[in-house]
């Protein structure tokens, strides 16, 4: 019995983990005569691809009827009863631990995208020591031909706009990976 209950609140807290889910949980709850599969895709706006791969995530807590409407199971009940759990009351108290909360969660490709951009940044400013180097030895014994002295500057502007936006990147890493991962890895 108690493997069970732990099944419910797998298959319930899963589900949930998706607002777009949540919203068809919420959609459903709002039409006691169901909703056609089209009228879901029309009122969420979402690709078939998305949506049918939402509503395989839901399958246990939706069904269709005899009429081809979906609507809440019993299981969809009780994941809808905690969504309405969640949102009453909810305190200032509640919404500073919220904050602190989002605050703290980390995307899952974040770390090793700022590990990467910075060893970028490091190779980057190892690049333009190299190529100052290579400039000075050339400059030194006079016997640089004359492209070097003009494509040498362009490679140069070239590495330190590299550099910039890979130092630019880093600083903002965590907002545009968030809208990176929301659009490509989730479904």
């Amino acid at each position: 019995m108690a493997k069970s209950k732990d099944g419910i609140e797998s298959i319930i807290f899963q589900a949930l983990s998706h607002p777009m889910r949540r919203t068809i949980i919420t959609l459903l709850e709002g039409n006691g005569k169901g909703l056609l599969y089209t009228e879901l895709i029309t009122e969420l706006g979402l690709p078939t691809g998305k949506m049918n791969y939402h509503i395989e995530q839901l399958q246990g807590l939706i069904v269709k009827n005899e009429e081809n409407r979906y609507i809440l199971t019993s299981l969809g009940m009780k994941a809808l009863d905690q969504l309405k759990h969640l949102k009453a009351d909810v305190t200032a108290e509640d919404l500073k631990l919220l904050s602190l909360a989002e605050h703290t969660r980390r995307g899952s490709l974040e770390p090793t995208l700022k590990a990467f951009l910075q060893i970028g940044v490091v190779a980057s400013f190892a690049v333009i020591i190299i190529m100052a180097i290579i400039a000075y030895v050339a400059y030194s014994q006079g016997t640089a031909p004359l492209f070097l002295w003009v494509i040498l500057p362009l490679l140069y502007a070239i590495e330190i706009g590299a550099t910039v936006i890979l130092i630019r990147a880093l600083r903002n890493t965590p907002e545009w990976l968030r809208r990176l991962e929301r659009k490509f890895l989730e479904p």
